[in-house]
């Protein structure tokens, strides 16, 4: 019988599947976790397509901290705690908000040419060629943290929010431009 190629989805589905089972076996290891719940967390990822973080924090089975902490000694990457005060907008806009939100990774800090990159899936293949294609076209070296769901939200939030501010402080910008060249034009002399 012959199988039937995986669209992207699917497989994008399996990568996610694949790389959460990492952690769900580690936190099973470690007893954090139990078998019971585990399996099921394992049916949800496949009918779902969701992580098994966001799962597990879904249905409050441990704490978010515990969860990030695992998976950074798990996948060997620092996790970093970021109070979203503390990202100035300009950082926010290395990398623009629908890249932010699709690959959950943001920027925290930028020290000369060297940008901090907080991410919620550095495991993530996907996530890590769009981060080094955005390092090629900004010209920038890059160090990766992981980051907590919550950290990341409030990061995506601000970016929004600082976003639209910046939007509506620019459309001003160019109304009053264009009522000043209006009146310009009306009058002539007072050029």
């Amino acid at each position: 019988m012959r199988q039937r190629p995986h669209n992207t989805y699917t497989r994008h589905i399996i990568k996610i599947y694949k790389m959460a089972m990492n952690i769900l076996h580690e936190l099973v290891e470690r007893g954090i976790i139990d078998q019971k719940n585990s399996a099921g967390i394992e049916v949800e990822m496949k009918e779902s397509g969701r992580t098994a973080e966001e799962i597990i924090l879904d249905r409050n089975i441990i704490s978010e901290d515990v969860i990030f902490k695992v998976k950074s000694e798990t996948i060997g990457v620092t996790l970093k705690r970021v109070p979203s005060a503390e990202v100035a907008l300009e950082v926010l806009e290395i990398i623009p908000e629908e890249t932010t939100a699709t690959y959950k990774m943001v920027p925290l800090a930028r020290k000369n040419d060297v940008v901090e990159i907080g991410m919620v899936y550095p495991e993530s293949m996907s996530a890590q060629d769009a981060l080094r294609f955005l390092s090629r076209q900004g010209k920038f070296r890059y160090e990766v943290y992981l980051i907590t769901l919550t950290d990341f939200d409030k990061l995506l939030k601000q970016h929004r929010t600082l976003g639209g501010e910046t939007e509506k402080a620019l459309a001003e910008i160019e109304k009053t431009r264009k009522e000043n060249m209006s009146l310009l034009k009306k009058n002539p002399k007072q050029r």
